[in-house]
Order: C-alpha cells, then structure tokens, then sequence
C-alpha cells in the first residue's frame, strides 16, 4: 500500500519515501482557549512525543506536516490586548521548539496550510506553498486551496484542513462525535473542468487532526470544506474510526 494509517494514531505512514504525515497540529491553539478563560497547559511537549514515538515506531526518515503547523492567523493588530501578545509569542516560541526537537531525528517538511503564515524554509524545515508537495507518486496539500497541476497527477492525494469526524447516536440516543479518515475517489466531470492532466483515478485520503483540542466537522452531516469538495465524491467515500473500524459510505 502507499500510505497505512497508524494504528489508533491520526497519522499516516507512506513506506515507498520512508515518511510520516500528520495534518493539523495547530501548536498554539491552547493559548487561545487562555484569553477566552480556559486554562489549558501547554501541548507542544506532547505532540513532540507522540510524533517522536511514531516516526521511531514507523523507522521513518521524514516527517510531513500537512499543514496548520501553528495556530493564529495574523500577527497581533495595533492595540491588541496584552494577553494576546503573550499568547503570540508564546505560540512562536512552542513551534521553534517543536520544529528543533523533531529535526535532530527525523527531516521536517511542511505543506502550508491557511494558519501557517510567516513560515518558511529554513536550516531545520523544507516549506512547499499552498498548492501542494510531490512526494514520489503521492502527492499532499493542505486542502484550503486549489493543489497544483502537478500535485493532480499524483496516483494518490493526501489532505488536511477538514478535521473530518462522524456524527453518531448511541444506544440511549445521545449524539456523539469521533474523528476519523476519509478515504475518497474523486468526481471526474469537475476534475477534469478544472485540471487538464489530473489523474481520474486518483483516491483522496482526508487526515483527522493530529491535535485532539481540534473541533472536528462531521462529514456524514455537514460535509467538507475547501475548493476541494467540489471535485471530491463524497457520497461514495469511505469512513473509518483510528482503530481501523470501516463505517461505511458516507452517503
């Protein structure tokens, strides 16, 4: 296979270029939760981990971060509050420590996400822009704008941004979220309106987010998000749970 998910883990495992991906880590995002009075400790040290456990586990050679490696948009605007200002500098000092921890073992690639501003390449990280990376026949995109023409070509396209989860009952009839994957073919009328040289046999795989703070949008309810929704088949994807548990059609 070209890309394994990782057992009850949101990442995902490509063995033809020896790397790991994970989408949406949003370091920063529990300073955020501060300023709104929810007293959160920081998450960096721990998300270093898992991903230090994985790649070790997995003996991967790279690490893709799928995008929205951080969290805040915009840098503080003129007047804002104290508060948020410590957040900021906050958040920049946990993405510094995060990138240098995991570039001693492994190297650290970034696809660009819409939160991921101000981030470039540097000694520690590779960054692709928002149109997408090409990673031998797989290709990655944030999913918040349009992939690239070569991206499209790839055999198998790998995205974030959407933070899927499906929206469940259980047996008393409460309402319960899970995330989960979306594994996705893609509409090939609109793909090929759009991409001229695209592959129509290309599948989507829609990662969870990697950072569990992260709310998620229920696919089988809400849909998805992005340019991408107009060119994937969502009613004839499939969902599964991180422990591998096929739900089934999402339509």
């Amino acid at each position: 296979m070209m890309a394994v998910p990782v057992h009850r883990e949101r990442a995902i495992y490509m063995p033809s270029i020896k790397a790991v991906a994970v989408a949406d880590i949003h370091i920063g995002m529990e300073y955020e939760f501060s300023i709104k009075g929810a007293n959160i400790p920081s998450q960096t040290e721990s998300l270093v981990r898992r991903c230090r456990d994985i790649c070790a586990e997995k003996n991967a050679e790279t690490m893709l971060i799928v995008g929205d490696l951080k969290h805040t948009i915009a840098p503080p605007p003129a007047g804002s509050s104290r508060e948020y200002e410590i957040a900021i500098r906050k958040e920049r000092d946990d993405v510094k420590v995060f990138i240098e921890e995991l570039a001693d073992v492994v190297e650290m690639v970034l696809v660009k996400g819409n939160h991921d501003g101000g981030l470039g390449t540097g000694r520690k990280m590779k960054v692709y822009g928002s149109g997408g990376g090409l990673f031998g026949n797989i290709g990655f995109v944030h999913g918040h704008a349009w992939p690239s023409e070569e991206v499209m070509g790839a055999e198998l396209l790998v995205m974030g941004h959407v933070h899927p989860a499906v929206r469940m009952r259980d047996r008393l009839g409460y309402g319960i979220s899970r995330p989960c994957w979306v594994r996705a073919p893609l509409n090939g009328n609109a793909l090929h309106e759009r991409y001229e040289n695209a592959n129509a046999g290309m599948e989507v795989i829609i990662m969870p987010a990697f950072n569990p703070l992260c709310g998620g949008m229920a696919v089988n309810t809400e849909g998805i998000m992005g340019p991408m929704k107009k060119l994937i088949d969502l009613e004839n994807a499939s969902a599964y749970l991180l422990d591998g548990t096929n739900l089934g059609k999402v339509g």
